[in-house]
């Protein structure tokens, strides 16, 4: 797992040297977007739809991000990353009164649906421990409970922290201000007053502890724009706060304001993003998109291609709890259908080309006809069909490298799919390289790791032909790393593997060199083990 934070410093863990190249289990599929509430620019990490309402969840608020991670694990998905990003800095703050002036904390995450309340007793302090010790000094320290509610009027707690015995002189070691710095919900706002705050009891008893509710920041967080999902790669926010998970298989970008497409900045950012990564990027249609016309004639005006960008027609819609049809999202709904197509092994399954079965109680906006799904492919689109109340079918299995253009070899999804698996798991596998030299040793080893890996992948069935010769070839040695010899952490190979037929081969280079990867398609290559 890999953590980003702001500060500039990484943690990255990598497989060892020797560790075998996993051909198990399910890729990350990362979320990004606008949430009620939660951590800002920080890749979390998800296994269950709970974890999310948890963190980033409102009840009363109608959320696409929240709609789409629940469809994801509704629909068999199992490891989710979920980045917020939020159009506002404004934090809600609590006030804590005292004889000497308040002591003011403010939320750790942005945002006004982040609900928060503090308490503050003095069972157990030391009641004679004062400033200067003299009988009239400030006394400093005190007992901190802050929680986050799931809601403003509700009492359900979703996490609680407890500090105590901590202090506001800030020469002490449990001053305030360095305890809150290790918080996940508040953090100090200015500096402390000289004395303690006041304890919160709660009205009309003599000491049961009561709370102090945080105050609201604005009444509505204003909608985060594509610059925001983008973020900095120099901070590590927004999108590039996925820069260091390890294997992503798909990204879900949902756009700040509903039924909005993605402008060509942020589409073209995340492309970019998705094809370094060799991840799959899965975007909502805009509410643009009445009709097949409409998607052709927008298609045939834009000059977006990408063989990694998958989206649909028509989008759909959701009654929300006002009873009002309003645009939602199916991205993870369509991931995680992509997600259970990678777990279908056996090369055979990629002529299968049926259509992916989608869960969910959505409405689309438009009907398709069977002339419609294949006119829609041609310019890149899949077509989305409601088959029952409860099932949709993703039709035409096209990436949006769209016939016909220099890419077009790759618009059949489910084949772009499987190759970005394999090129993602060898690009992760031999990161152990970054330390090593680069001489005959260190290319052989590569040589055994990366052959372990397609040898398992064939004898799933995965990869085309009877023999491993005819399904997948390896060369690494000193043809193909001229110039690198002796350098650390730089390596290039070449793999050949094929999915379609025997000794079919697709061709790529893989060239790491001063911590920078890079992936070149030297195209299908019949007989190009042989030949070289």
């Amino acid at each position: 797992m890999a953590d980003t934070s702001n500060s500039g410093i990484y943690v990255i863990e990598s497989p060892a040297r020797g560790q075998a190249i996993d051909a198990d289990g399910d890729s990350v599929t990362a979320f990004v977007g606008p949430a009620p509430r939660g951590p800002v620019d920080h890749a979390v990490h998800l296994s269950a739809y709970e974890e999310f309402q948890k963190i980033f969840g409102a009840p009363q608020y109608h959320c696409r991000m929240a709609f789409a991670v629940r469809q994801f694990f509704a629909n068999g998905g199992r490891r989710a990353v979920v980045v917020r990003v939020c159009g506002t800095s404004a934090r809600n703050s609590i006030r804590l009164p005292g004889e000497a002036g308040d002591l003011i904390l403010e939320a750790r995450n942005p945002g006004p649906l982040e609900y928060l309340r503090a308490s503050v007793d003095y069972d157990g302090v030391d009641q004679n421990e004062t400033a200067n010790g003299g009988p009239f000094a400030y006394q400093h320290n005190f007992n901190l409970v802050i929680q986050r509610l799931r809601d403003a009027r509700s009492a359900w707690i979703d996490e609680q922290e407890c500090y105590r015995n901590v202090s506001v002189d800030r020469g002490s070691r449990d001053y305030i201000g360095y305890v809150l710095s290790q918080s996940e919900l508040v953090q100090l706002a200015g500096d402390a007053p000289p004395s303690r705050p006041l304890p919160t009891i709660k009205p009309a008893t003599m000491r049961e502890a009561g709370y102090i509710e945080a105050m609201t920041s604005a009444a509505e967080s204003p909608v985060p724009g594509d610059y925001d999902l983008i973020g900095s790669t120099a901070a590590g926010t927004g999108l590039s706060a996925l820069e260091h998970v390890p294997d992503i298989g798909h990204v879900c970008l949902i756009s700040g304001r509903e039924g909005a497409s993605l402008g060509p900045v942020a589409l073209l950012a995340a492309d970019r993003f998705c094809r370094d990564h060799q991840s799959m990027l899965i975007i909502d249609p805009p509410s643009r998109w009445a009709s097949v016309d409409d998607v052709i004639s927008d298609q045939e005006r834009s000059g977006f291609v990408s063989p990694n960008a998958v989206t649909w027609f028509p989008a759909v819609r959701i009654e929300n709890r006002m009873g009002e049809s309003v645009y939602t999202s199916m991205v993870g709904t369509v991931a995680a259908a992509l997600n259970a197509a990678n777990r279908a092994s056996g090369v055979f399954h990629l002529h299968r080309e049926g259509p992916m079965m989608l869960r969910g109680r959505t409405r689309p906006t438009a009907r398709l006809e069977t002339q419609d799904i294949r006119r829609l492919a041609r310019v890149g689109i899949n077509g989305l069909v409601q088959r029952s109340p409860l099932h949709l079918q993703l039709l035409g299995n096209v990436t949006q490298a769209r016939h016909g253009s220099m890419e077009g070899h790759w618009d059949n999804l489910e084949l772009r799919q499987r190759v970005l698996f394999v090129l993602r798991r060898i690009r992760y596998g031999t990161r152990w390289m970054l330390f090593q030299e680069s001489n005959p040793e260190t290319w052989d080893e590569v040589t055994a790791q990366v052959t372990d890996f397609l040898t398992e992948l064939h004898a799933r069935s995965i990869l085309a032909g009877a023999y491993p010769a005819d399904a997948f070839f390896v060369r690494c040695d000193n043809d193909t790393n001229a110039g690198l010899t002796g350098q650390s952490g730089a390596i290039s190979f070449i793999v050949g593997f094929a999915l379609r037929r025997p000794a079919e081969f697709l061709a790529f280079r893989l060239h790491r060199s001063h911590g920078n990867f890079r992936i070149t398609g030297l195209g299908w290559q019949s007989g190009f083990a042989q030949a070289i």
